[in-house]
């Protein structure tokens, strides 16, 4: 289930271009299809690409935090979501 949700963007996308591509060859045939079907993939392409999460910038201070976890004294933890 955790593939499909994060994934989810992707699949959909492939949804829509075979169901779209579906439409355009049934209607008229393969003229014309391959310009506009190119550009919806690129554009899905591109919109995957600026909305993927990256790597966290923090990864440094989760280092330095499980040093202090481990270190046997008290913690607060405050966890913060970038969305």
């Amino acid at each position: 289930m955790q593939l499909i949700n994060q994934y989810s963007f992707p699949l959909l996308a492939g949804v829509i271009i075979l169901i779209l591509a579906g439409i355009l060859l049934r209607k008229g045939g393969t003229e014309g299809l391959l310009v506009p079907l190119s550009a919806m993939i690129l554009g899905f392409l591109f919109a995957f690409w600026l909305f993927s999460p990256g790597a966290s910038a923090e990864t440094s201070e989760a280092a330095r935090v499980e040093g202090v976890i481990g270190s046997g004294k008290a913690v607060l933890l405050e966890f913060q979501s970038p969305y």
